[in-house]
């Protein structure tokens, strides 16, 4: 094999996915015509890379989540989690955030987002509205300072109204098409609508409702300015954080599982319920620092700010409850439009709850003496997580959106004609939300991670960290999880995921680390870009509202890049030993070396990071 060619490949490949050249979608074909071109693999092998196991994963975990969103069911979650969670600004940006964090660990990062973001923005217009309002009948100042709306066509639109839509949060079918992954993201300005219920709000408020202007966020005091950036960060960052928790969660998530499928297979132990029991304890201890960040960041400063006179603090005094009571109500008002729960959106429920179980207990490790559903079947080594989730996908283009009408199912106050129901999807639908552009884009990794191993790329890649073997692998992970922390910031998270864990796989070979040390955390940190707007889409779609800046998402993000660093690196080295058995090294790997199952590691000292000798070159915890 030529190794310069497929290293030219290789580095073509992934300038144009860093520098985004072309598409992302269409620099992931590159393999079809390099590939056969260079004498690396027949155009037949390179092909099968775009639609493995992974990717159908990827494919029903999608129908189901445009299911969730076609019928809505996602906002009746989100708003009934923020129903509950109090009026206070600090309890509800716990709300949006764990809200946020549940919906992104099955649908979509960017529509979760697009869809919490237009709430939080309907919540904050009430509570900046009740504040400005309470301050000008005590101050008795109608001096234009004060208002909170402005026509003006050059300010920022942030809270862009439109009259002739009563709904503030429109359905994500009629949002327009973000992009995913690294690519520019754009988030229709939604339409918020006056709260007749709520009679004390100001007459600002309500004109703008009707008439379509503005907010003018270059009014706002300061106080309001930090409570608006905070909600809005809030929901962002839940959604990157949120996202790594499943397997079908996020873009690198799916990388990792098809590269560690490819080159390890099922004997690795990498699928739904192991991934989900390693990774969830850590997105909510994350989404809990994040929290507490973001209050001392933006809450906690304006209620110290305010502490000689608590009375007039937004967060936490009498102005703040009345405020807080208004942006209550308008969610309490959202929910009571959406109606009692229909029979579309209980089936659509009851098929997402089933998928969720047939994930966990495919093959559940975690309950002593059970095997899992898969081994009521002849092979059960056949059977994958995608499986579940096509015959989910199935049945939801068959099961009735609405109740039978024949014979003893047929109500008596139903007039309706007996004849079939629609479905509860339609394929129309689904085409037009699937983002196939992710799906080639993670097949393109996995035939350029393909090409590396048949090639032999990988081994030389490997090679060239041997000299990496001096040091412990701790420092080896927190070097390589801080590098690709920072990289991700400005490339695509799915793009950076499949370029360095291929490398990361033959390194961990090479110096006799368990592969799944080295890219578990890799694969983690590839979502926690949160300092940048072009880092993720969430980010993206936040900023795109026009109450952030740079600055503010730089200032918030490196200290949450920083806490991520350090949490990811504490979970692997802890919770992946009894998940993952990451302190030595697996059967299922190849031993290049010849040596790296010649040592027992679990009875050598905590405190022998590194073993030379005559007959290994293995590298010990």
């Amino acid at each position: 094999m030529d190794l310069p060619k497929v290293r030219g490949s290789f580095i073509v490949m992934a300038g144009y996915w860093i520098f985004e050249v072309v598409p992302l979608a269409v620099t992931s074909l590159l393999p079809v015509v390099l590939y056969p071109l260079l004498g690396v693999q027949e155009s037949d092998d390179v092909c099968r890379n775009y639609l493995k196991d992974t990717n159908f994963l990827f494919v029903g975990g999608l129908i189901v989540a445009v299911a969730v969103e076609h019928w809505n069911l996602h906002k009746r979650i989100a708003l009934s989690v923020l129903m509950l969670m109090g009026s206070q600004p600090r309890w509800l940006m716990l709300g949006f955030m764990l809200t946020t964090a549940f919906l992104s660990m099955w649908i979509s990062n960017t529509a979760t987002t697009a869809m919490m973001i237009p709430i939080a923005q309907a919540v904050l217009l009430q509570l900046v509205g009740e504040n400005k309002k309470l301050f000008k009948g005590e101050e008795g100042d109608d001096h234009d300072a004060h208002k909170v709306v402005s026509s003006n066509d050059d300010d920022p639109p942030s809270y862009q109204m439109d009259g002739g839509n009563d709904n503030p949060m429109a359905s994500i079918e009629d949002e327009k098409e973000t992009q995913v992954d690294g690519e520019e993201k754009s988030a229709n300005k939604q339409d918020f609508p006056k709260n007749p219920e709520i009679e004390d709000t100001t007459k600002e408020i309500e004109e703008s409702a009707v008439t379509g202007d503005t907010i003018d966020w270059e009014k706002l005091n300061e106080e309001e300015r930090n409570l608006s950036k905070g909600l809005m960060l809030c929901v962002c960052y839940a959604a990157n954080i949120g996202g790594t928790a499943t397997l079908t969660g996020t873009g690198p998530n799916l990388v990792i599982g098809g590269v560690v499928d490819d080159l390890y297979g099922a004997e690795a132990g990498l699928n739904f319920a192991s991934w989900m029991f390693f990774a969830l304890p850590g997105m909510i201890i994350n989404l809990f620092l994040a929290w507490l960040w973001l209050q001392f960041l933006y809450l906690g400063r304006s209620c110290v700010a305010c502490c000689r006179d608590c009375t007039t603090c937004i967060t936490c005094g009498k102005k703040g409850n009345t405020a807080n009571k208004a942006g209550h109500e308008v969610i309490k008002n959202e929910y009571k439009k959406l109606g009692s729960i229909s029979w579309a959106e209980a089936s659509v429920l009851c098929h997402f709850i089933v998928l969720a179980l047939l994930w966990l207990l495919r093959e559940p490790g975690f309950i002593p003496g059970f095997p899992g559903w898969s081994m009521l079947f002849p092979v059960s080594e056949y059977i994958s997580d995608a499986t579940a989730a096509i015959f989910i996908s199935f049945l939801l283009f068959v099961f009735p959106s609405q109740p039978p009408n024949f014979l003893c199912c047929r109500t008596k106050n139903d007039t309706s004609e007996i004849g079939p129901r629609p479905a509860l999807l339609d394929w129309k639908t689904a085409q037009r939300k699937l983002p196939w552009s992710v799906i080639l884009l993670l097949g393109g990794g996995f035939a350029l991670a393909d090409g590396c191993q048949v090639s032999g790329l990988s081994h030389w890649l490997g090679g060239q960290f041997e000299s990496l073997s001096f040091m412990s692998p701790v420092t080896i992970n927190i070097i390589i999880v801080t590098i690709i922390c920072f990289f991700t910031e400005f490339t695509s998270n799915t793009a950076t995921a499949t370029i360095f864990l291929p490398i990361l796989a033959a390194v961990a070979e090479s110096i006799c680390v368990n592969p799944l040390y080295l890219m578990i955390p890799a694969t983690v940190v590839c979502s926690y870009a949160f300092m940048l707007p072009v880092a993720t889409p969430p980010n993206a779609i936040a900023f795109s509202y026009g109450t952030l800046t740079v600055p503010d998402m730089a200032k918030a993000g490196i200290v949450m890049n920083i806490m991520g660093i350090c949490l990811i690196n504490l979970m692997i080295n802890t919770l992946g030993a009894p998940m993952f058995d990451v302190f030595n090294y697996p059967e299922w790997a190849p031993d290049i070396n010849g040596t790296c199952r010649d040592v027992d590691l679990t009875t050598l000292s905590p405190n022998m990071t590194t073993m030379y000798g005559a007959t290994t070159t293995c590298v010990c915890y």
